[in-house]
């Protein structure tokens, strides 16, 4: 599966804590301007105990690769604030602040990833561990997941490949990512209590050709029968899931319909996309749009109840237009995060 020296499909990393890293907090002038239309609502009124509760983020961090391959893209952002050193500094320190338990990330390069979770691991003191799938060929970056193994146990982990030779909308590098969690309680209690609460975690990055929509439901077809085989146990009845991710379509077009395409089996897997504000944006393509989502399964047969309790809201676009190109002197990435808090019951 992997060439040129790459690691195996599961690589979890614990770094002892040996080193404290810089974080300078940057002025009041440029929190504020970051900031601005950026906070946690609320979404429910309900209360949850605080270990049924994950923190979760996603984030397209740009591969510098891509970033240098297509640098044309970014002529008018300050070469300063290209590269790698920098955006580091910058994507660490959001991701700090935002403090996931866990966190999805695209675009990865699998060199720079062993680094970011140093880094993270240094400045919050958990113990993180990850999973990891490169794009398929000869792509440097790939789908992360990165998670808090203090508050969670991997039970079982799948990479897709949703590359196919013998399929014609098949024929591109992208990848998918799948974990199943367990939160693990703060007291012992026994594996087969009923107490026991599970998730599954699924990220991707679909195909980002704006003419190849078709291309983009071949790939969320095959994802979504990956997935609902990884979801079904013995007994038939579906782990909750969390779906993240770039589709790199928008709410309305038709991969994204396909995705929320409700079912009437109640074994279906049916996903509700996670509201993050009116009129905002998640990233620049000509114009400032949303093509990255959180998504949650509604199945009636799912094992237990997936509850979303805030939302990390996403900037307007009018702010977006007066912040001006990203990356730039604080964002490290050229889209902006997702983050939403959930309750397992």
């Amino acid at each position: 599966m992997y060439k040129f020296g790459f690691r195996p499909l599961s690589m979890r990393l614990q770094f002892v804590r040996n080193s404290v890293y810089d974080r300078r907090q940057p002025s009041h002038k440029m929190q504020q301007r970051y900031d601005y239309n950026r906070e946690w609502t609320l979404t429910t009124k309900s209360e949850a105990n605080s270990e049924s509760k994950i923190k979760l983020l996603s984030y397209n961090i740009l591969a510098q690769d891509l970033l240098m391959e297509h640098f044309f893209l970014y002529v008018n952002i300050k070469q300063e604030w290209l590269t790698w050193r920098q955006r580091l500094q910058n994507i660490h320190r959001e991701i700090h602040k935002l403090d996931p338990d866990i966190l999805c990330l695209q675009e990865m390069q699998y060199d720079h990833l062993p680094l970011l979770v140093q880094r993270l691991m240094a400045s919050s003191g958990k113990r993180l561990e990850y999973v990891y799938k490169k794009k398929t060929g000869s792509r440097t970056d790939g789908c992360a997941i990165i998670y808090d193994s203090c508050k969670l146990q991997l039970l079982k982990e799948h990479a897709i490949e949703l590359y196919d030779p013998n399929v014609p909308l098949l024929n591109r590098e992208n990848v998918a990512l799948l974990a199943k969690f367990r939160l693990k309680q703060a007291s012992p209690v026994s594996d087969f209590t009923k107490d026991n609460k599970e998730v599954i975690v699924a990220t991707t990055h679909l195909l980002y050709n704006p003419r190849r929509a078709d291309v983009r439901c071949a790939q969320l077809s095959k994802l979504l029968t990956e997935l609902r085989c990884f979801a079904t146990d013995p007994a038939q009845n579906l782990t909750p899931v969390i779906l993240t991710g770039d589709f790199n379509s928008e709410l309305h077009t038709t991969p994204m319909q396909l995705l929320l395409n409700r079912d009437e089996d109640p074994a279906a897997l049916n996903f509700e996309a996670l509201h993050f504000g009116d009129y905002t944006a998640s990233t620049l393509q000509n114009d400032w749009i949303t093509v990255d989502y959180i998504l949650r399964s509604v199945c009636q047969q799912s094992k237990q109840k997936l509850e979303t309790l805030s939302v990390y809201r996403l900037p307007t676009i009018n702010c977006c237009a007066k912040v001006g190109l990203i990356p730039n002197h604080y964002l490290g990435s050229d889209h902006y995060a997702l983050g939403a808090t959930f309750a397992l019951a």
